[in-house]
């Protein structure tokens, strides 16, 4: 979505940050970029693994320790409200991008109507914020005030989300005169068009009255969408998407930019939508996480790891299936399964599934666990009340 930023709420230039940013890779000798290039497939465990590149009818083969998974989102598409029928009806990427370039004059606007949630927070569209739609729309409504100081704003919302210092935008919005009205999802908004213009219809919540705006221009809030490639890339890569098709982290508190599989770390809107700064944060989050295992010349397994009772195992290949973090595969050549110690988390989940029981953590036996306890016991009485 970098193209269609030109400017933020808060005031940071998203362009040259990605350009700088851009610059400083190209002139990095260390740093190999492929571009209009797919992934044809991985393999391999953290530390240790292989990709294969299409570009072309090229192909490159490169061994790498950890994969960072960055493929960025797109705005949601929409048919409502008359949307694509009317060059009077954009949504907040088209007014900004409009502003930015000069292609549309502010001056020549009486009223704004800008809608909230187009298409979004509900069942079967979008059910889930986008986080950033609201200070887009605050940013809209500003530069098209600083463009016409005399233009009318009506912005119709479920709910303002501007959390956090974004608070006093919101706030500053208001005392420039912006209008903000809220509405029932079960009661939207509704878009006519009289003599070429849209006039929104919508229900205030605290006169309990239809209110009948006509605007110049009627600008809508869809919302971000995930990348369409999520779905093939999660198959190949091995990880998982969320029900709304963002790629799942491993824990939201613990483990926020991890998958599942070790090795692999999430950055920007591959993960949720968020703000620039948020993408930041968690840029340098995952970065950082990756490092850690790059700076290792030797890697060490989990205290608690899972193995294979040879003379048990049926073969069923019920663990591989059950195994969250693909830790166990078969060997095809020696007709046993395998586990890598470096993926294996140690969750016991493989000794549950196996029918048979030839899945087993290794770790503790009763004596060392007894020992364990006893000397947390102790540890404890000799501390005092």
């Amino acid at each position: 979505m970098r193209q269609d930023l030109h400017y933020t709420l808060d005031g940071l230039d998203p362009r040259g940050l990605v350009e700088g940013l851009m610059q400083a890779v190209r002139e990095n000798p260390r740093i190999q970029v492929h571009t209009e290039t797919r992934l044809s497939r991985t393999q391999g465990t953290v530390g240790r693994f292989r990709s294969v590149l299409e570009q072309g009818e090229k192909r490159i083969t490169i061994e790498h320790g950890a994969t960072i998974v960055a493929t960025g989102g797109k705005e949601a598409g929409t048919t409502l409200y008359g949307y694509g029928s009317s060059e009077r009806v954009m949504t907040q990427s088209e007014v900004e991008k409009g502003l930015s370039e000069g292609s549309l004059d502010a001056a020549a606007l009486d009223t704004v109507v800008m809608i909230q949630c187009v298409g979004s927070r509900e069942p079967g569209a979008h059910n889930y914020c986008s986080r950033v739609c609201c200070a887009a729309a605050l940013k809209n409504a500003n530069q098209l005030r600083k463009a016409n100081p005399q233009v009318r704003i009506v912005i119709l919302y479920r709910d303002m989300m501007t959390y956090g210092f974004l608070e006093s935008y919101y706030t500053e919005a208001r005392r420039q005169g912006v209008l903000f009205a809220s509405y029932d999802p079960a009661d939207k908004p509704r878009v006519q068009f009289e003599n070429g213009k849209p006039v929104v219809t919508f229900t205030d919540t605290i006169l309990r009255d239809e209110v009948r705006v006509s605007a110049d221009l009627l600008c809508l809030s869809t919302g971000v969408e995930p990348d369409p490639s999520h779905q093939e890339l999660g198959e190949k890569l091995g990880i998982a998407l969320t029900q709304d098709g963002f790629f799942q982290e491993a824990e939201s508190k613990w483990r926020p930019v991890d998958c599942l599989k070790e090795g692999v770390f999430l950055a920007g809107l591959a993960h949720s939508p968020r703000p620039i700064v948020e993408v930041l944060a968690q840029a340098e989050a995952a970065a950082q996480r990756a490092f850690v295992y790059l700076s290792k010349g030797r890697l060490t397994a989990a205290r608690m790891t899972s193995k294979v009772h040879d003379s048990l195992c049926a073969r069923c290949r019920t663990c591989i299936t059950a195994c969250p973090f693909e830790a166990r595969s078969y060997d095809v050549v020696n007709h046993r399964v395998t586990v890598d110690a470096a993926t294996c988390q140690g969750c016991g989940i493989c000794a549950v599934a196996c029918p048979n029981g030839a899945a087993e953590l290794k770790g503790p036996n009763d004596r060392q666990n007894l020992a364990i306890i006893e000397a947390s016991l102790m540890g404890s009485w000799s501390a005092g009340p």
